[in-house]
């Protein structure tokens, strides 16, 4: 019995708090609703006396003054890239020349070394064909 009696209490009490809380939540969600209806009335008061109020236009129409006497950043950004490009453009074609240049040279002077070498190899061999000629009796110049 007293088990049972203390059961029955607590379920009275759950219901009671359960309910209490209910009525606090909906205290709490009433009350915001009429603040924030209080608040945005609160915002609209007054907003005739700052109607002739120009600062936003005044600014807004020195920067678009302003940007149009600065000729704008895209243009800016635009010739920096081309001047960019174009200077480094002649940075690597001038590399690119002197190490051409360079291979050229040395390809050159191998090539003269082996004309020379050739000439020379031929002039010595005309000369022992004309000595083996001579030999024989037979007159080549």
């Amino acid at each position: 019995r007293h088990a049972k009696t203390r059961i029955i209490a607590l379920t009275q009490l759950t219901n009671f708090i359960a309910m209490t809380c209910r009525r606090l939540d909906f205290l709490v969600t009433t009350l915001l609703l009429v603040l924030s209806v209080v608040g945005g009335q609160r915002y609209d008061q007054g907003y005739d006396e700052y109607s002739q109020d120009n600062l936003y236009h005044d600014y807004a129409m020195k920067q678009q003054d302003k940007d149009g006497k600065a000729g704008g950043g895209l243009g800016r950004v635009l010739l920096g890239f081309a001047g960019g490009w174009f200077i480094g453009g002649k940075i690597h074609c001038r590399r690119l020349a002197k190490k051409l240049n360079a291979k050229h040279k040395q390809e050159q002077k191998q090539l003269y070394t082996q004309y020379y070498n050739d000439v020379y190899t031929l002039q010595d061999q005309n000369s022992e064909l004309v000595k083996a000629l001579e030999q024989m009796g037979v007159r080549a110049r």
